[in-house]
């Protein structure tokens, strides 16, 4: 179990307490035992010369060498070695010997005459050190006595001992040590509490930071630490702050990247992943979620090899490209899909820093796009090949036609005299020619390869000139513009006079829709992404459903007089810029037509 900050400081702090309390205590209890110990050695000292003094006394009438007959009736002397006794806290017995140690006087009566056992000399107790004497005094003791030599008239007589019990100095040093570990216990309570106010006073600021750095870390960068500054936490605070606003203002451009890039590869048909060094996914792109089979958003993070099945071919392959450095190039690997086997081309390279490998990119190309795209390159070649012998023929029925046009007005000029229904004749045969002339003409306009000229176009301008143009015709027919121009619609790159054919063409075919006249409203505006659109809607007849998927083929019309050439090449203008057109259109109400082209 890890400790937090608050419980490293408190425990700190009692753990300083306690060994000072304890060092204090230990100090304390030696000179306390030392106290006692020369107390009792000093009470023993005097009490020893109180008896000396009273044996002078009880002997003073005595020889110059007293017997120990003189000294045992002694009254007074036998009543001060009983009271020392009593009174004495640590004195067990007060006793007179001669010089071969034998019991004069005892303040046991019954242990005079006896030999007085050896005992240790109370000196070398207060003389020992503090461990050795605490040792003692808790470890039995025993007696130890107090001597003080007795001598009569000059002449040695014997010694006055006073036994001094260990076990009743333990008893005082063990009441005084009761209040010495009490307060020691108290200090100790003391510095706990103290500790745990302390921690959570001085602790609080770290709690707001990491109660802020937190925030952080979930994204919330409105960092607002409420510390005042001036030290060292305040300043932090502060900092972090700054760091909040500067990871905010990244985030916000990564985000941004992070969209864009998104949006770019999730455009490409190849699947691409991103994997750091830990064989990680860090992104892939739509085409990626059939190889990996899951999305993104439950894939980042995630060890690719966790995901995939041992066998899974793309293990081995991001092996591979993690063990060369050189890359992968246009290795065939088969992935399981849900579709079935895939056969895709896979390449893929080392992203280093300093020399060391940091990820790694995934390409994957799907062999049958390839396929297709060859085949698709087949049949244009093949089409384009078709559209020129086409053409050859077309040029082959035209040239016939002019020469059946002249000789028509040649047979004109000879039978200019003939009856009504030969020349009603001959205005139908050149009727007919002129159609299929017609014809001819815009089947070839519609496949002549058109190169463009590509520059910036304003389409604003292209329609305003436009409509000044088709106002002065269509003006007297009842049919009114309106033109609702993007002001900040950016130029695109096109060929304006493609462009202006095709919008003409659709422009007019509004105009014609609506025979009793009426509204053509034309907007333009940006469109997302990068592209441009211009509408042109209409009152007019409108289009039938069954009518809307046929209207751009090439001669189709609804029209008595019409070609049903202009839409189809307005069609191909468009395609030709790489944009869209689309229709909708509600019979009796009208038509919308959509022009979208890109902007590059």
């Amino acid at each position: 179990m890890r400790w937090g900050l608050r419980t490293k400081e408190v425990v700190a702090i009692v753990a300083l307490t306690f060994v000072v309390v304890t060092s204090a205590t230990i100090v304390h209890l030696a000179q306390l035992t030392r106290v006692v110990v020369e107390n009792a050695a000093a009470q023993a000292e005097l009490i020893a010369k109180q008896i000396y003094a009273q044996t002078g006394q009880s002997l003073a009438g005595a020889g110059r060498r007293p017997s120990r007959a003189e000294l045992q009736p002694a009254p007074e002397l036998q009543s001060l070695l009983e009271a020392s006794v009593g009174y004495s806290p640590y004195l067990v017995y007060a006793l007179i010997a001669d010089g071969a140690g034998r019991v004069i006087l005892h303040s046991e009566r019954d242990k005079e005459g006896s030999v007085a056992p050896g005992r240790q000399d109370l000196r070398a107790l207060v003389r020992a050190g503090p461990v050795r004497r605490l040792r003692i005094l808790y470890g039995g003791g025993g007696v130890w006595e107090a001597v003080l030599p007795l001598a009569l008239n000059g002449a040695p007589f014997g010694s006055i001992r006073l036994g001094v019990s260990a076990s009743l100095l333990r008893s005082e040093l063990t009441a005084a040590l009761k209040g010495s570990l009490a307060l020691a216990g108290l200090a100790l309570a003391v510095a706990s509490l103290v500790a745990i106010g302390l921690a959570n006073v001085l602790l609080r600021p770290v709690r707001i930071l990491v109660r802020e750095m937190g925030r952080l870390r979930q994204g919330d960068f409105s960092v607002d630490a409420a510390l005042e500054p001036g030290d060292e936490l305040g300043d932090l605070a502060g900092s972090l702050q700054l760091l909040g606003q500067q990871l905010q203002s990244e985030r916000l451009q990564m985000l941004s990247e992070r969209a864009h890039l998104q949006q770019v590869v999730d455009g490409l048909e190849d699947a691409i992943i991103f994997l750091n060094d830990e064989r990680r996914i860090l992104f892939f792109n739509k085409a990626s979620e059939a190889i990996v089979g899951r999305p993104l958003e439950q894939a980042v993070g995630v060890r690719l090899d966790e995901m995939l099945e041992p066998s899974h071919p793309c293990r081995a392959l991001v092996e591979r490209i993690f063990a060369d450095p050189a890359g992968v190039r246009k290795a065939t690997v088969v992935v399981p899909t849900e579709r079935g086997p895939r056969a895709l081309l896979a390449s893929g390279f080392l992203v280093t820093d300093g020399g060391l490998a940091r990820g790694a990119v995934a390409l994957f190309k799907d062999l049958e796009s390839v396929k297709t795209l060859q085949s698709l390159i087949s049949y244009s070649a093949k089409l384009t090949e078709l559209g020129r012998l086409t053409s050859g023929v077309a040029h082959e029925v035209k040239n016939p036609l002019n020469a059946m046009m002249i000789h028509l007005e040649l047979l004109r000029e000879r039978l200019e005299g003939a009856p009504g229904e030969v020349q009603e004749n001959l205005e139908i045969i050149a009727s007919e020619i002129r159609r299929l002339d017609r014809v001819v003409q815009g089947f070839l306009r519609f496949l002549r390869p058109q190169e463009l000229n590509l520059k910036p176009v304003d389409l604003n301008a292209v329609l305003r000139d436009m409509v000044a143009l088709l106002e002065a015709e269509w003006g007297p027919a009842g049919v009114r513009f309106a033109i609702e121009a993007e002001p900040a619609l950016p130029a695109i790159a096109g060929d304006q006079e493609l462009l202006h054919q095709a919008l003409m063409n659709i422009v007019l075919n509004a105009c014609q829709a609506m025979p009793v006249g009426g509204a053509v409203r034309i907007a333009t505006e940006r469109a997302v992404p990068g592209s441009v659109i211009v509408r042109v809607a209409d009152e007019g007849v409108g289009i039938a459903p069954a009518d809307l998927d046929r209207i751009f083929k090439l001669y189709y019309t609804t029209k008595p007089e019409g070609s049903g050439i202009g839409l189809a090449v307005a069609y191909r203008i468009v395609q030709l810029h790489d944009g869209a057109i689309g229709v909708s259109s509600e019979v009796g109400r009208g038509t919308t037509v959509s022009v979208q082209l890109p902007v590059r």
